[in-house]
């Protein structure tokens, strides 16, 4: 007996979890996309992974590029989450990437403010259901200040309590 979709993204909707923007470039066009599916694999090599939704072109265009940067939001980026998760246009998205002029050592955008970033070069995809999982190995990284993270839970955005 399978489980029940809706149920599931219930369940799963329990974690909660960081947020970020995956940026890339293919033929000299800046793609991004808001993921939270995003982890850490490995320190030696060093390792991480996201999965993006088949339908997300943003995603697939990371394949044909080779390459991706993982931009860790902090909590007053929420519009930035929103953005890239498809609540602008493809021209609001493209516009803003080439704005910020920030390029990783890939050729990847890179977002300013952000808590970190991670500069990858595509290690390997694979399909995994409606999702592809993609690792990458990272060939350079950076973190900022002590801001707070954008956080993910149960359908909405979070904010962490002061300390």
């Amino acid at each position: 007996m399978a489980i029940d979709a809706a149920e599931l993204r219930r369940v799963l909707g329990q974690f909660a979890t960081g947020v970020t923007v995956v940026t890339t470039r293919h033929e000299g066009v800046p793609q991004g996309m808001t993921a939270n599916s995003f982890t850490s694999v490995s320190l030696d090599p060093p390792l991480v992974l996201f999965c993006a939704d088949k339908r997300a072109r943003s995603g697939m265009l990371v394949a044909a590029a080779g390459c991706f940067a993982i931009n860790v939001l902090a909590e007053e980026q929420r519009h930035l989450s929103d953005l890239f998760a498809g609540k602008g246009t493809d021209e609001q998205r493209r516009a803003l990437l080439d704005e910020i002029g920030q390029e990783a050592v890939t050729g990847a955008p890179l977002l300013p403010g952000t808590l970190g970033w991670l500069d990858c070069r595509l290690d390997r995809a694979i399909d995994a259901g409606d999702h592809v999982v993609f690792f990458g190995e990272v060939v350079a990284a950076g973190a900022s200040g002590p801001a707070a993270p954008l956080l993910y839970f149960r359908g909405g955005y979070r904010r962490l309590d002061p300390v």
